[in-house]
């Protein structure tokens, strides 16, 4: 049988190449345009909860609202674990 070419460098110690959609400073600015979006659904929140007309349709700002933190959390979680492992050169 023929042989198997196997690396030898050790996959412990390289870096783990994030895509450039997925850099710090992109998730920075993804997090801030989203506070701005959910500054918005707030103003929206107040207006339909202050004019009778808009009640009904309260439902538009608050999933948008819901859905700016579930962005906010999901991008602040990664960037935490991104940190926590820079100075684990184990993982």
């Amino acid at each position: 049988m023929g042989q198997v070419m196997r690396s030898d460098r050790s996959p412990l110690f390289r870096k783990t190449i994030s895509p450039g959609y997925d850099s710090e400073a992109l998730c920075f600015v993804a997090i801030v345009l989203m506070v701005m979006v959910s500054l918005f659904s707030a103003c929206g929140l107040w207006v339909a909860r202050e004019n009778s007309e808009y009640y009904l349709h309260l439902w538009v700002p608050a999933s948008l609202l819901l859905m700016c933190f579930s962005v906010i959390l999901s991008i602040s979680i990664r960037l935490v674990r991104r940190f926590s492992r820079q100075g684990d050169p184990y993982r």
